[in-house]
């Protein structure tokens, strides 16, 4: 096995490259961009390497991103602070105040990730056909935006590139939000979620202000199109954080836009859960299944 990082974009962030065979004499391997979750205030460790070791173990390529956030920024500057002290930095942030997580930033750095390991396929042996995303929570919300504007003139425009060199071949998206605005007026409705780190949420997704057209183009399954890949979509009816509401909006406009989809929504289970296993230290034997699930789409079984 071997690591590798490497730099991304104009902000802090940095993708782990976790590699197995490479070179000429090895057969070209599928690859996976995992976007962990974080509420685009960090990125959590806990969707990042234990969701890694379940694709090298099937053959993938696997790549990291770590994309900009309040907490990348924080280690770059080679500090640490934990969940309570970034909430309490990000409640201080100026309004003037560029982080790096507003959108469409890290969205921009995904498809930097997707273009670099195009550009670098025979490095990586990578099958440049079959290259994938996989986000959670936050990170779902990455992928899918990803999914559903990489054909876009105004993010070739960003990037800089073609939106050949980082058309997603496939997603997977684990609980992820996929529409602030709805899941804010779920959260009113029920009585529940803390305003103030909603407040704080908006702010490192929109900026201070949040322009209409950024609030049109983060809301996803607007976007939603023949173009977008094949998606993989879990959910639980348990999570008070992201509602479950999300996964079925976007589950309807991809089958009104004829995408390839499959859906599992599990009873219960808190938000966050990842591989549910001990390696990320909440056990739910249940939910697990989405592993196997989730392989048994790819290779079409």
């Amino acid at each position: 096995m071997k690591i590798k990082k490497f730099k991304i974009g104009d902000y802090h962030a940095e993708v782990t490259a976790i590699l197995g065979e490479t070179g000429v004499k090895f057969e070209k391997k599928p690859a996976i961009v995992i976007c962990p979750g974080g509420s685009y205030m960090y990125v959590s460790k806990r969707e990042s390497e234990a969701v890694a070791y379940d694709f090298l173990k099937r053959g993938y390529q696997v790549f990291i991103l770590n994309y900009s956030t309040i907490g990348t920024m924080i280690e770059r500057e080679g500090r640490q602070a934990s969940r309570d002290e970034l909430y309490q930095i990000a409640s201080m942030v100026e309004d003037d105040r560029v982080l790096g997580s507003e959108f469409p930033n890290p969205l921009i750095e995904l498809a930097l990730t997707f273009a670099h390991i195009r550009e670098h396929i025979h490095e990586y042996n990578v099958d440049s056909d079959n290259i994938g995303v996989i986000g959670f929570s936050a990170g779902g919300h990455l992928a899918a935006s990803l999914s559903v504007h990489w054909n876009t003139d105004w993010l070739s425009d960003l990037v800089g590139k073609e939106a050949r060199w980082f058309r997603p071949n496939f997603q997977v998206l684990a609980y992820p939000i996929l529409d602030y605005e709805l899941n804010g007026e779920i959260a009113k409705e029920r009585g529940v979620g803390d305003p103030i780190y909603m407040s704080m949420a908006s702010r490192m997704v929109f900026g201070a202000k949040i322009e209409d057209d950024i609030l049109d183009k983060a809301t996803l399954k607007n976007h939603v199109s023949s173009d977008t890949p094949k998606t993989f979509i879990w959910h639980t009816v348990g999570d008070r954080l992201v509602y479950v509401k999300n996964a079925l909006d976007f589950a309807d406009a991809l089958e009104k836009a004829g995408v390839p989809w499959e859906i599992h929504t599990f009873n219960k289970g808190d938000h966050g859960l990842s591989v549910a296993s001990e390696i990320t230290g909440t056990v739910n034997t249940h939910v697990q299944k989405w592993i196997p699930l989730m392989f048994e789409w790819l290779e079409g079984k």
